[in-house]
């Protein structure tokens, strides 16, 4: 990572207004809550006696999710002003990172609210993969770019802003096929949403 990032990041949270830092940590507390709720309804599927508690969790999930990407589209808002960032790259590119993350989240909903399970445990997949990627990819390539771009100081981080979710999900699907197409040994139906 470059040292003038996480300078700025100091400044700006550490050192800026109360408002944006208390929207630093709600982004961080409810990001973290659907980190969790979203690996026990991958494990816990809604099927029998887990019906009730998988809904309710992906209700309490959602409410989650939207309340944390509200306070990121917020913060990425003024990122605009910071060149250390990338300027309105970086402003961009977190809007691009909240669009990959909710679109997925929706599109779940979405699915469930019509009863297709299928496509809502691919969407699941899928969204599961955006926010590894926006969490665990984005730090994986700071690390790994920073000595390579150091002397590019928003390069970095403007290369993980703009790959991280969508190489997430990528990956996540790359998973979920091969994952689905081995435990599955040929019951694969043309036409199938979860195979296609």
């Amino acid at each position: 990572m470059h040292p003038s990032w996480g300078t700025a990041f100091h400044d700006r949270f550490l050192n800026g207004t109360e408002f944006r830092t208390n929207l630093l940590f709600a982004h961080l507390t409810f990001n973290s809550i659907v980190f969790v709720l979203m690996h026990i309804q991958l494990w816990r599927p809604g099927t029998g006696a887990n019906a009730t508690l998988h809904a309710y969790l992906g209700r309490v999930s959602f409410a989650s999710l939207t309340i944390g990407t509200v306070c990121a589209i917020w913060l990425a808002a003024s990122h605009g002003s910071v060149d250390e960032y990338g300027g309105n790259l970086s402003m961009y590119g977190f809007w691009s990172m909240s669009f990959f993350v909710y679109g997925c989240a929706v599109m779940e909903v979405l699915a469930i609210r019509r009863g297709d399970i299928t496509s809502h445990r691919i969407w699941m997949i899928r969204f599961a993969g955006s926010m590894w990627g926006a969490f665990w990819i984005f730090r994986v390539i700071l690390f790994v770019m920073g000595p390579i771009l150091r002397d590019y100081p928003s390069a970095n981080i403007l290369f993980c802003i703009w790959v991280s979710a969508p190489l997430g999900i990528l990956i996540a699907e790359v998973v979920r096929r091969k994952i689905l197409d081995t435990q599955l040994n040929g019951t694969k139906q043309s036409g199938d949403l979860a195979y296609d």
